[in-house]
Order: C-alpha cells, then sequence, then structure tokens
C-alpha cells in the first residue's frame, strides 16, 4: 500500500512540475522575446516609446511658432499651436491674441507633484534640468498615477490652454481618446 502510495505522489509531482515548466517558460522555451503586450503599462512605457516622435513635434512646432506660421489643433474652433520657449519671447500683443491657443511644453519635471481634488495635480517644470526658471502646469487628477511613476527630473510633454497654462494633457502615454 505504501508503494501505491508513492508511486500516486510521484506521478502527481511529476506532473505539477512538467506542467509548471511548460507555462513559465512562455516563450522563453523557444528563445524568443516575451510578448510586450502580455505586460502591463503605464505612462512610462508609452512615454518611453515616443520620445523621440514627440522631441520632433517639439522642434517642428518651436521652428513654426518663431516664424508665427503656427499651426493648428483641429477642433472647432480650431486652435493655434504654439511651443512654450517661443511663446516666452513674443511681445505682450501677440501673447494677448494667443488666448485660449495651446501651447506644447516639453519640460522636465522640477518640483514635487501638488494633488488637490479641485485643482488635479499641479507640478512644477524647468525646460531644462538646470535651468533657473520654474513655471507651473496644472493637469486633471487622472494623472496623479503617471506624475507620480515620472518623478522629478523626467522629460514630460504636454498641450496646456494659454494663458493661464491650466487644463493640461499629458502627450504620449499611451491614453485613449
Amino acid at each position: 500500500m505504501q508503494c501505491c502510495a508513492f508511486k500516486f505522489v510521484f506521478i502527481i509531482f511529476f506532473l505539477c512540475v512538467t506542467f509548471n515548466l511548460a507555462l513559465a517558460g512562455g516563450n522563453a522555451a523557444i528563445n524568443q522575446e516575451p510578448n510586450p503586450f502580455s505586460f502591463p503599462k503605464d505612462g512610462s512605457y508609452y512615454l518611453e516609446r515616443n520620445t523621440d516622435l514627440l522631441e520632433a513635434y517639439l522642434e517642428q512646432v518651436k521652428k513654426q511658432t518663431l516664424e508665427q506660421n503656427y499651426p493648428l489643433y483641429s477642433s472647432k474652433p480650431a486652435r493655434p499651436i504654439v511651443e512654450y520657449s517661443a511663446y516666452r519671447t513674443l511681445s505682450q500683443k501677440d501673447k494677448t491674441s494667443l488666448r485660449g491657443a495651446l501651447v506644447l511644453v516639453g519640460a522636465f519635471i522640477s518640483e514635487f507633484i501638488r494633488y488637490s481634488n479641485f485643482g488635479g495635480v499641479g507640478i512644477g517644470a524647468k525646460l531644462k534640468p538646470n535651468d533657473e526658471h520654474t513655471f507651473y502646469l496644472n493637469f486633471d487628477g487622472r494623472y496623479l498615477t503617471d506624475m507620480g511613476a515620472f518623478g522629478i527630473g523626467r522629460k514630460i510633454f504636454a498641450y496646456c490652454v494659454l494663458p493661464r497654462f491650466d487644463k493640461c494633457i499629458m502627450l504620449g502615454i499611451g491614453e485613449e481618446w
């Protein structure tokens, strides 16, 4: 009887080990990269993959802002898009004429995130990590988790509404509209 019980336990153990090896290896059993679509993703995952594209877009919008040939955001009514560093160089008259326009910001998070149920997520940002000038952006509360994951020093990209740089939305983080 002990011999039969021992064989039964051995067979169960063998089946469990075989089954676990088959499941645990995934694609590793045939030496392939794991499927990136099977992992949970956050804003950092997408931002890392979209940074080069967003940098190129930022440079193009900056060039067009300096030429005052603003690209248009396709909403009704169409809103001009200006780049932040070029916006800072505009005259007060030009800035006033751009009220309600969108500003494209590519900046580094420089100050800790502030959260309010009423005001959303506020951050301090700098155009370059070692800049002395800090400016502030206000995002909806849904960005709190991503901002916390990014941390201080991470470059982010956003659209904000002029002139107060509020109502900002993050770009390149895989958010579906």
